[in-house]
């Protein structure tokens, strides 16, 4: 994580954060970091063998592999640094240029968040960045600018800054049967292997499905006895949420096997919500191939199955069989409806059309506010919201609306974002999450996207990176992982959960 992407970061907390009060001691601890980052002073390299107390000069550490526990302070604060991978289809972890810092006393316990650090960038650890502050819980002992590290060439760099010390030292490599398990539970829920189901089996699943959707938990009745467009999320749930999926399922199964999040699926205290377009794929060859999002909905159906209460799917402009559905000017909509009706039946297709009539447009809690596509431009309220059904037009723009731009005078802007957390009484800091539009075809999340504050776009397609906002403490932070090659892994999986 950039030192521009955490001060950005910052402002996705629920409650805007008391301003620090400025104090000369903050100043000098500043001018510390940047000239330990800049390199002065005498410094020597070391092969960690054992642990080691940082002095005043600056000390290099080979690549060579090995993890590393970081102790701010005298044994204070633990966290471990580790080499960044991703895993090919044979489960063999592959290098990538960049390491990872998170708190061991968290981290496969529970839900939490990390710092990457990338090459030839530096990261000032400290309890001054209050993105840090949350994941890691810092104690009084940490001090504001604690430690710089620096990916260097061939070295990690490390700079003591604190009177209280730091030490490092070689630090147990991450179990690897605990991801195992992950991937082993997986296959259990979606019932084997990830392929495509059988017609009878998968009809019966989507039956199943909408039947559990006209009882769908947090969603206030409209006026004709059905769930309505608007899903107010308990604060009690951690959420995860994930956008524009787009038939990547290695992305959503990276996803599920990261973190503690299906751990806190299982233990109840969390929900994935999906912000529409699980569906139809944007890789270039690939859009009018359709059999990858079936798949994607087999699997969204299993997980919303055995997880009722805390998995939710908002509606997109994708989940649609409109002949004004196109990309690239392949009607994606037709083609979807064509592939269904072809390899399940008419009665399937209709009732993947009851799924999407069933769908809410926006989710909400004190923690966010998310929808597809984009803030109305016009009047709304929650009652609007969950009795959508007669406001077609607020439909449309919740799934299709952009960002206003000099060709698109109907898009929406800052106002409508401040006029949808009113419409919510919602703080107006609380964080506004869409996905739909992608600032570039690289990235996977955009924050305070065109200036407005809060406001950010995920986009969870992109092949090689997976986008994910979760709740660490009382901040939403923005999490970013490796897409790992699991499709192939997990079918290649036997035996029982350890």
């Amino acid at each position: 994580m950039s030192a521009t992407f955490r001060q950005v970061a910052v402002r996705t907390v629920r409650r805007t954060a008391t301003r620090r009060v400025f104090r000369l001691a903050s100043l000098l601890a500043w001018l510390k970091a940047v000239v330990a980052r800049l390199g002065f002073g005498w410094g020597h390299n070391l092969k960690l063998g054992d642990a080691y107390r940082l002095g005043s000069t600056k000390v290099r550490v080979p690549l060579d592999g090995l993890s590393i526990e970081i102790s701010l302070g005298l044994n204070e604060k633990r966290l471990h640094l580790y080499p960044e991978t991703r895993l090919n289809p044979r489960g063999e972890p592959v290098p990538l240029e960049s390491f990872v810092i998170v708190d061991p006393s968290a981290h496969r316990r529970r839900i939490s968040g990390f710092l990457r650090l990338t090459q030839k960038k530096w990261l000032a650890l400290g309890s001054a960045d209050a993105v840090q502050q949350a994941l890691f819980q810092y104690p009084p002992a940490v001090a504001e600018q604690h430690l710089v590290l620096i990916y260097g060439r061939d070295a990690l760099v490390f700079r003591n800054l604190s009177d209280a010390g730091t030490s490092i030292g070689p630090a147990l490599d991450e179990p690897r049967w605990i991801r195992d398990s992950r991937l082993r539970r997986l296959r259990q829920i979606f019932g084997g292997p990830i392929r495509l189901l059988p017609r009878d089996e998968a009809m019966r699943l989507i039956d199943e499905v909408i039947a559990v959707l006209h009882r769908e938990s947090y969603r206030a009745r409209d006026d004709r006895g059905l769930p309505g467009g608007l899903l107010i999320l308990p604060q009690k749930l951690t959420p995860i949420l994930v956008a524009d999926l787009h038939a990547q399922i290695d992305n959503l199964l990276t996803v599920l096997s990261q973190n503690a999040f299906l751990d806190a699926l299982e233990d109840g205290s969390a929900a994935l919500i999906l912000l529409g377009d699980a569906v139809h794929s944007e890789e270039d060859g690939q859009l009018r191939e359709m059999d990858s999002s079936m798949l994607m909905m087999d699997l969204i159906f299993r997980l919303k199955l055995r997880f009722p209460e805390q998995v939710f799917y908002v509606r997109g402009n994708h989940d649609s069989f409109s002949e004004d559905m196109s990309k690239d000017g392949i009607p994606q909509g037709l083609l979807w409806a064509r592939a269904l009706s072809e390899r399940r039946g008419t009665a399937y297709l209709k009732a993947m059309e009851a799924f999407y009539q069933l769908l809410p447009y926006v989710v909400a809690s004190p923690d966010f506010v998310a929808c597809h596509a984009a803030a109305p431009t016009t009047p709304v309220s929650a009652e609007m919201l969950v009795h959508i059904h007669r406001h077609p037009k607020l439909m449309l723009e919740l799934i299709n609306n952009r960002l206003r731009r000099p060709n698109r005078p109907q898009g929406y802007y800052r106002g409508d974002v401040k006029r949808l957390r009113r419409a919510l009484q919602l703080d107006p800091a609380t964080p506004f999450i869409v996905g739909h539009t992608p600032i570039d075809r690289e990235d996977t999340l955009w924050l305070d996207v065109d200036g407005i504050a809060d406001h950010h776009v995920l986009f969870s397609a992109c092949p090689d990176q997976v986008g994910v906002f979760t709740r660490v403490g009382e901040m939403m932070i923005p999490l970013v992982y490796p897409v790992d090659a699991l499709t192939p892994l997990i079918n290649t999986l036997e035996g029982e959960v350890g």
